[in-house]
């Protein structure tokens, strides 16, 4: 009887459930990779990466000249009105869960992009765990008809680039959509998003044959870092001064550079550690300054000189040259931020607003203005661990024979 009761219990509780009453089969769905919004007469212009399922990993067919992947493009007034006009000509529902790439053009990003922003935050379908790019002095659906090498999937090529680019060159950024909107939404910062330059011809690079030769006739290429005040694009910052950026803000795992050695010709250098904080100080009448500090590992990787490297005085003096230029250059594209954008791209209103919150009230409606006029120092701290398989250098060595 107990048993007759459960059984009964279960069979009431299993036709309760739901089931799969949401499911989506993968042959009824469109899988977008990546997503471009442009700017358009009307509102938008919407580009979609999609998945062409039936050709990916299908050799056979991609050999025959079949894409992997096919873009669509809608406009419409708003993004989500762009979006279903895309069904006029997509045989399938579109499924933005899996973006890995979104894409704004350059003439949205001057243009603001809160709006475009408050449907990409507000969408159920969309996860924030994908890149945002700016595409340099081009539309943002260009950047997404290039057919790229190595992934078959354009939008996989982009995101691994943007990983591997950012952690080995430091001259990038890797910003998702959280942090994007954190930066914009509290006083005392402005954000900043990587940017990807076209290369070539872009007919070209709509094609398989652009993946056939050995030289690419169109390739995708990081353009650095795209300066934002508030939601507006205002400047680019180039390979240098990207990197500076990233010192600054504790997000360079290992980068390449170069200094002068004693007398004539070049040292290479590799970071292997680099950690930096912001230390912010009041004078006597309570006007804030900002000192950036910066501690780095290094190992020597090319000595294009003749210095004598079994000598502990040199590699002091490479130390001292190294922690030299970084605090020049530190300096030098700080005051350049602060002077030709005005954004404090560096959060330094919002060190000042965690550590003195109450001058910070003063200051918050007037900081735009206040920011290019703050003194900012630099300190760097650099010690150089390595100096390779080899002491001397080559041409010390043929010097000496």
């Amino acid at each position: 009887m107990r048993g007759i009761a459960i059984g009964l219990a279960l069979s009431v509780i299993l036709t309760m459930m739901p089931g799969c009453w949401s499911r989506k089969e993968l042959n009824e769905l469109a899988v977008v990779m990546a997503l471009g919004v442009d700017l358009h007469k009307d509102g938008y212009i919407v580009s979609a990466q999609v998945l062409n399922s039936s050709e990916v990993g299908s050799k056979e067919r991609v050999a025959a000249g079949s894409s992997p992947v096919i873009t669509y493009k809608s406009a419409g007034r708003t993004i989500p009105d762009a979006l279903q006009r895309l069904l006029n000509v997509a045989p399938r529902m579109l499924y933005l869960s899996h973006v890995r790439i979104l894409v704004f053009g350059e003439s949205l990003a001057r243009k603001g992009l809160s709006d475009a922003l408050d449907f990409i935050s507000r969408d159920h379908q969309l996860r924030n765990d994908f890149f945002l790019l700016v595409a340099k002095n081009t539309e943002a659906s260009e950047i997404l008809d290039v057919i790229s090498p190595f992934e078959q999937i354009p939008a996989n090529s982009l995101y691994s680039s943007i990983l591997i680019a950012h952690k080995k060159w430091a001259a990038t950024g890797k910003i998702k959509l959280q942090q994007f909107i954190t930066e914009l939404e509290r006083g005392g910062s402005d954000p900043i998003i990587s940017g990807v330059l076209l290369e070539g011809d872009p007919e070209a690079g709509q094609s398989l044959d652009n993946i056939k030769s050995i030289q690419p006739k169109t390739l995708l290429k990081h353009a650095g870092l795209a300066v934002f005040k508030k939601d507006r694009l205002v400047g680019w910052l180039g390979e240098a001064a990207s990197k500076t950026v990233n010192y600054a803000l504790n997000e360079v795992d290992t980068t390449v550079g170069n200094i002068a050695c004693p007398g004539s010709g070049v040292a290479g250098f590799v970071i292997e550690r680099s950690a930096s904080s912001f230390d912010v100080r009041l004078d006597e009448n309570g006007k804030p300054s900002f000192v950036v500090k910066l501690r780095a590992e290094a190992n020597l990787n090319a000595v294009q000189c003749s210095a004598d490297l079994s000598s502990p005085l040199t590699v002091e003096a490479f130390e001292k040259e190294l922690e030299r230029k970084m605090e020049r250059h530190i300096g030098h594209y700080v005051r350049e931020v602060q002077h030709k954008y005005g954004a404090d791209i560096f959060g330094f209103g919002e060190m000042l607003h965690r550590k003195y919150p109450n001058l910070w009230r003063s200051y918050r409606t007037d900081w735009d203005e206040i920011f290019p006029t703050v003194d900012v120092g630099v300190r760097a701290d650099v010690s150089i661990r390595r100096i390779g398989s080899i002491i001397q250098p080559q041409k010390r060595k043929m010097m000496e024979r």
